[in-house]
């Protein structure tokens, strides 16, 4: 199931509006997917600025689970920014299409073995996919990328190995 769809299930959800009653000041914040392990599942953040929290649900098929709010992963002079979904005019299928086109172009010896999808609003670009391919080489390839347009945005290869603090 795609991004728009998944997320229409789920504010369609009893558990969903439930929550929302309850939560009236949130909103949708990040949508997540690592494609080879959860092929069939959204993660699908709302984040709530008086407490500066995150709530996320998770759309497994037509199953929808929530887990307990927690701390948001970010600095704190980040604002953590809405995701407007009529600004998302690409499909899942069709950015992971870009990137591996990107991929395949300008880094053939580089193998995705995972990929790492996050739909989030930043303030430098506005709202795009962070696609990041771990590849077979202990390389990441990270590459944002426009959700309306497509158009790659940035990009950059790291060593896995340069993670490491000395």
């Amino acid at each position: 199931m795609d991004l728009k769809p998944a997320l229409k299930k789920l504010e369609e959800s009893t558990s969903f509006k439930d929550w929302q009653k309850k939560n009236k000041s949130t909103y949708f914040s990040y949508a997540f997917r690592i494609p080879q392990e959860m092929p069939n599942e959204w993660q699908l953040g709302f984040y709530n600025a008086k407490k500066d929290k995150i709530t996320t649900f998770v759309m497994k098929d037509d199953a929808v689970s929530i887990r307990a709010e927690e701390d948001v992963f970010k600095r704190d002079e980040t604002k953590v920014k809405e995701i407007k979904v009529e600004k998302v005019m690409l499909t899942f299928d069709n950015v992971m299409g870009k990137a591996n086109e990107f991929q395949q172009k300008n880094y053939p010896n580089d193998k995705s073995v995972k990929t790492i999808a996050i739909l989030q609003n930043v303030q430098e670009y506005g709202t795009i996919w962070n696609i990041t391919y771990v590849t077979q080489s202990f390389n990441t390839l990270n590459m944002k990328i426009d959700a309306s347009t497509g158009k790659i945005l940035e990009h950059n290869l790291s060593s896995v190995f340069s993670f490491r603090k000395e």
